[in-house]
């Protein structure tokens, strides 16, 4: 995973293979097959089509019959460890002081 910063010191990350996510809201559309709260791999990270994750072997069974989501926003998730536990990012803090 990369971290990028805006102008404020607010970190925003960009997805990279292997890295693991948690969702934070539903799967958009009528009907989601992922809820907030899985969390999994990504597989791919397709810019602005949004991310494939792979759910099965961590929120799901390995068994799962819908394995892998793809197209979902970056927004809609956040990193987190091998576990599903979120992570977070401190501020750059010289970056609030230019502002």
């Amino acid at each position: 995973m990369r971290i990028t910063y805006r102008r404020d010191g607010t970190a925003v990350p960009i997805y990279e293979p292997g890295d693991f996510v948690r969702l934070l809201g539903d799967e958009p559309g009528p009907l989601p097959m992922a809820l907030a709260g899985e969390w999994g791999c990504v597989l791919r990270n397709h810019g602005p089509g949004g991310l494939d994750i792979r759910l099965a072997g961590y929120s799901r069974p390995r068994t799962s019959d819908l394995p892998d989501i793809t197209g979902l926003p970056p927004r809609l998730v956040q990193p987190c460890d091998r576990r599903g536990l979120a992570l977070g990012f401190q501020r750059d803090l010289r970056r609030t002081a230019r502002v």
